[in-house]
């Protein structure tokens, strides 16, 4: 039997579970491995990776996150994104650096790609590649 890529719903599952548990840590890693997944998925499943909406994870912020990542996915593949990465509920009232750290808040603005700007979510430079 072929692996399975886990969908973003199931990522976003995952995250849920993390941040229940008190490990925002591990629900950004798993948020972020978004990309590194998809990118290793053959092409042809690419788009049943973002199709599914991800419930809730209890956290606005991260809501919004995988939204972000999806349409970014979508649009560096030429992909449509899925209409559920519009829902309200994937956009922030007040921006989320996801750093934490203020003296990266300028690199953040000036390097997250629309999907995440338009969102309220900032990301520094280099926060989607991986090793």
């Amino acid at each position: 039997m072929p692996y399975q890529h886990p969908s973003i719903a199931d990522v976003g599952l995952e995250i849920g579970q993390c941040l229940s548990e008190g490990d925002e840590p591990g629900a950004l890693r798993l948020a972020f491995r978004c990309v590194e997944i998809f990118d290793l998925a053959p092409v042809d499943a690419r788009p049943s990776l973002v199709a599914p909406q991800p419930a809730p994870t209890g956290d606005v912020h991260y809501d919004a996150l995988l939204a972000a990542i999806s349409e970014y996915l979508c649009a560096r593949a030429g992909l449509l994104a899925p209409t559920w990465v519009e829902d309200r509920s994937r956009f922030l009232d007040r921006w989320w650096f996801v750093s934490g750290i203020q003296s990266l808040h300028a690199d953040a603005i000036a390097h997250s790609p629309i999907s995440f700007a338009r969102r309220g979510v900032f990301i520094t430079a280099g926060a989607l590649a991986y090793a």
